[in-house]
């Protein structure tokens, strides 16, 4: 039987001729060539040549290159299914992650259910359902695969020019439609066979953001696929088990734990944030193996250790689980806004934090259910930002600190740039205060 020795994958996204294709390519060992090709997410065509080899090979993807094709560099895998945001909480990864987060509490398998819902639904939510979710690896993928990040990262500059596109209403622009074409090549996805323009894709601020969560679910998918390591298999003929989560998460009990935690909280919320409405309902105490085995080695050694919050979206609570905190590309700045520098942003100030967790900002976050991180932070040799928007961090420094009403902004925000320097202990969830229950 003849072996792979080569697969390479291609899109093509024209919106303005309605074109919306893929081209794959595989070389065996036997010199035989077979192509594949048709619309994305459709029933594919295919052709082999035999005996033609590598040299043939080559000159089909020059010629698709010409057309304007690029290559989609991506994981394989298997056991991939289309799936609603409903059908997503019976698939496997609601399996592993309730069986891998370690706990003895039954409230913690239904928040770990939640959690699920909530990150299927804000990846199938931003693609229209036509991202693929893969029951093998608990990964999202496109209408290729997983995508590397080094390809994800070249997305993410080109979503980084969309934006600017966007922000001036201007979807006339041929650049634009050119970027965009190559953000789907690169990005594909299954949208139809209608003719779409550029501002059926990305008509708003919101459109870019989706998008954004797209790129970072894929990156999330990628270092997933990089760190789960199979379970040795049994004797039996069981299927082995990825493992992906190295968590453990019980509900704080301890009053004097509670009051600490409730008291750093209300001692710092401020009336100017609408998170201000909330109130804590329940503290989780949280132990990311990886990322405390690396902030034993380094930060707990540092001085100036801190208490700090991380706000984020209940979404991207899962991924967190699975490999602790990560800092964001530079160019997912004009979501966020990262204005001193590329780390992990904390605040002192409990609202601040909060409102990342929320709608505030346009962060895709929810008032219904809201959670926010409480970490040690190990600030070492800080620098006290007197400005913002460049040279950050800054020689010498181990992390910033703006300080609200001295750097441009309004509120504390602390920032580390390297990752060892930061720690999970406690998911603080918040509710509203007249649905608090004391």
């Amino acid at each position: 039987m003849s072996q792979v020795i080569e697969h390479k994958k291609f899109s093509c996204t024209k919106l303005g001729n309605n074109n919306n294709k893929y081209w794959n390519v595989t070389l065996y060992d036997n010199d035989d060539v077979m192509s594949e090709w048709g619309r994305q997410g459709k029933t594919s065509q295919s052709k082999t040549w035999n005996g033609v080899g590598r040299s043939f090979m080559e000159k089909k993807i020059a010629e698709k290159d010409k057309k304007g094709y690029h290559e989609n560099q991506t994981v394989e895998g298997s056991g991939d299914i289309a799936v609603s945001a409903r059908a997503v909480a019976n698939t496997q990864l609601k399996d592993i992650a309730t069986k891998q987060i370690k706990s003895k509490n039954p409230i913690v398998a239904k928040l770990v259910d939640f959690l699920v819902k909530c990150n299927a639904h804000q990846i199938l939510q931003a693609t229209g359902g036509k991202i693929k979710f893969d029951t093998s690896s608990a990964t999202f993928k496109t209408t290729q695969g997983v995508v590397i990040p080094a390809q994800v990262s070249q997305a993410r500059d080109l979503l980084d020019n969309l934006a600017r596109y966007v922000k001036a209403g201007d979807f006339s622009s041929y650049r634009m439609e050119d970027d965009l074409n190559e953000y789907l090549s690169l990005i594909p996805r299954d949208f139809g066979m209608g003719r779409m323009a550029p501002q059926d894709i990305v008509g708003d601020m919101s459109d870019i953001q989706k998008e954004n969560d797209i790129l970072d679910g894929l990156d999330a998918s990628f270092a997933g696929l990089q760190t789960a390591k199979p379970k040795a298999k049994k004797t039996t003929k069981k299927k082995a088990v990825p493992s992906i989560f190295d968590v453990s998460m019980e509900i704080v009990e301890d009053k004097k734990v509670i009051s600490h935690v409730k008291h750093l909280y209300q001692s710092t919320r401020k009336s100017m944030h609408s998170s201000n409405s909330l109130s804590v309902q329940t503290v989780y105490a949280v132990s990311i193996a990886p990322m405390k085995a690396a902030y034993d080695k380094r930060g707990s050694k540092m001085t100036n250790i801190m208490q700090l919050w991380h706000g984020t979206k209940a979404s991207n609570l899962l991924s967190i689980l699975r490999q602790g905190l990560v800092i964001p590309p530079s160019s997912s700045g004009h979501c966020t806004g990262r204005m001193y520098g590329n780390g992990v942003y904390f605040s002192c100030i409990s609202t601040k934090a909060l409102n990342y967790a929320t709608n505030y900002w346009g962060s895709g976050g929810s008032v219904d259910r809201t959670f926010m991180f409480l970490a040690d932070v190990a600030m070492g040799k800080y620098h006290l930002a007197k400005s913002s928007w460049s040279g950050y961090p800054k020689a010498g420094s181990d992390s910033t600190w703006a300080k609200g009403g001295v750097a441009g902004v309004v509120n504390d925000e602390m920032i580390v740039y390297n990752l060892n320097q930061c720690n999970v202990v406690y998911l603080v969830e918040f509710v509203p205060r007249n649905q608090y229950r004391g």
